[in-house]
């Protein structure tokens, strides 16, 4: 992309080449947040899960924490299966890497949302901001997806308006 007088900040170039779904948050240091969703919960469940990407196109950063006005708190924690057994743990922060990308997945790195303030409903949004050491805080409104909803299609499929 090196023809004369042609110019692309790097945020819009990730923002070009990433597939064709909603850029839904960019902060600066180079992160962008995308493909941001959340399952809905049946009544009376008091734990949701919020799952996105965060692309770095600039030096490496570190996701200090992630917060919500629908729950009490929000805790980063790492789904692994070791010897057919599987295991959940808090992830106090997370390593983003220099020029990289951390997915957060049902069956990964996630956002439990610890003691939900009322049930997550399909197609609502819910607010998050995820804290960084060098981006400071980046605001994300996930898309509400069905309860068995396993990605970010759901975003797609609702036009990722907010």
């Amino acid at each position: 992309m090196h023809h004369a007088g042609w110019f692309l900040p790097g945020a819009l170039l990730v923002a070009l080449l990433m597939p064709a779904r909603p850029v839904v948050a960019q902060a600066g240091h180079g992160i962008a947040v995308t493909q941001a969703w959340a399952r809905a919960t049946p009544p009376g469940a008091s734990v949701g899960g919020a799952y996105f990407t965060i692309v770095n196109d600039g030096d490496a950063d570190v996701l200090l924490r992630v917060e919500s006005p629908v729950s009490r708190k929000a805790e980063v924690h790492l789904m692994q299966m070791k010897d057919g057994m599987m295991s959940m743990r808090p992830m106090p922060t997370v390593a983003i890497p220099a020029h990289g990308r951390v997915v957060f997945s049902p069956e990964g790195l996630h956002v439990m949302l610890v003691d939900l303030h009322q049930p997550l409903r399909q197609g609502e949004h819910v607010p998050l901001t995820l804290v960084f050491r060098k981006a400071g805080p980046v605001q994300v409104q996930a898309i509400t997806g069905g309860l068995g909803d396993e990605g970010p299609a759901v975003a797609a499929d609702h036009g990722g308006h907010h």
